[in-house]
């Protein structure tokens, strides 16, 4: 553009004011805006959503035709009961034959022959009459503590007393007590309530029962004299397979009495599965799944023995709970 006078002049151009506010979109722009949005995310989701669950599916049927399998171990059984009872033998008494001051060869329970001297008093010799056992201690309950006593009606035994040993330099009246005598030999009997199963039953009713008085003794036999049915205990009157000297030092005796042994094989209990009312567990056998009822109990450290069903060395399924019967592939 040139003026009158010939020279080039620019054009003006107007400025816009910074100050006028924009056009606002509409609320029909906005709701199509929101509703694209809306329709990405959802699309966006169904996709994630169908993925997950076509993994899932996937998963499950990997699981169900590839179960962890584990192998039944043959294994032994047996319940082991306590036993806390109360010792019997016969016993006598022994007392000072006359005043004096009192000494002891030993202050230990010893076997002791006829004749022998068991203490003295003032140096004269204080002698049993015939081969047993003796400790210089009493605790009251000498030639009191009977089975006529123990044995009948009673549902609690008495209190035990502590036995109290006699100190050598002690001085004695005449008749005062300077010992326990047991007279050998002699059963060593107990008296003892269990708890009832039907294993020991069986036991008691056969006549014996096996015992081990801790984890590093063998198991021994003890024979039943008596035995009453007392609801869900048992009381029981026993001929106890030993006769230590060192017993004769308490009158209370604590044990494990071992029943129901049995042989069978073990399993984790999570293999273990309820169908149809029925105990089993899903057997391989090839490449196929079949469910095989058991017989059993679960046991200690989260397993289930088995008496019935499945042999050792037999395959099975070990979570149960994710499988069903039919073709499986292992490797």
């Amino acid at each position: 553009m040139t003026d009158r006078r010939g020279e080039l002049r620019s054009p003006v151009l107007k400025r816009r004011d910074s100050t006028k506010p924009a056009k606002k979109p509409s609320f029909r722009s906005r709701s199509v805006s929101l509703l694209r949005k809306l329709v990405y995310c959802t699309v966006i989701l169904s996709l994630a959503a169908g993925v997950i669950k076509a993994y899932l599916f996937w998963l499950d049927r990997y699981i169900t035709l590839h179960p962890e399998v584990v192998a039944a171990v043959p294994m032994g059984y047996v319940e082991e009961l306590p036993l806390d009872g109360v010792l019997i033998w016969d016993e006598q008494l022994i007392t000072a034959t006359r005043d004096g001051v009192l000494t002891y060869p030993s202050s230990l329970p010893r076997r002791v022959m006829k004749d022998e001297a068991v203490a003295a008093l003032d140096g004269v010799a204080v002698k049993v009459g015939s081969t047993g056992y003796f400790i210089p201690g009493i605790d009251g309950e000498e030639e009191e503590w009977t089975y006529s006593r123990l044995w009948p009606g009673i549902s609690v035994f008495p209190q035990l007393r502590t036995l109290r040993i006699l100190d050598n330099g002690s001085r004695l009246r005449r008749g005062d007590p300077l010992g326990r005598f047991v007279p050998q030999p002699q059963d060593l009997r107990c008296i003892a309530y269990l708890d009832k199963t039907v294993s020991l039953m069986q036991d008691v009713e056969k006549g014996f029962i096996e015992i081990r008085r801790n984890q590093d003794d063998k198991t021994q036999r003890a024979s039943v004299r008596a035995y009453v049915d007392a609801g869900q205990k048992i009381k029981v009157y026993l001929t106890l397979p030993f006769f230590p000297a060192s017993i004769i030092s308490t009158r209370g005796f604590t044990c494990s009495v071992l029943t129901g042994s049995r042989q069978g094989v073990a399993v984790p209990d999570s293999a273990v599965i309820l169908r149809g009312g029925k105990t089993g567990v899903f057997k391989v056998l090839g490449g196929v799944t079949e469910f095989t009822a058991v017989d059993g109990f679960p046991t200690e450290g989260n397993n289930f023995f088995i008496t019935r069903g499945i042999d050792p060395g037999n395959v099975v399924v070990l979570n149960a709970d994710r499988v069903k019967e039919g073709a499986v592939r292992l490797w």
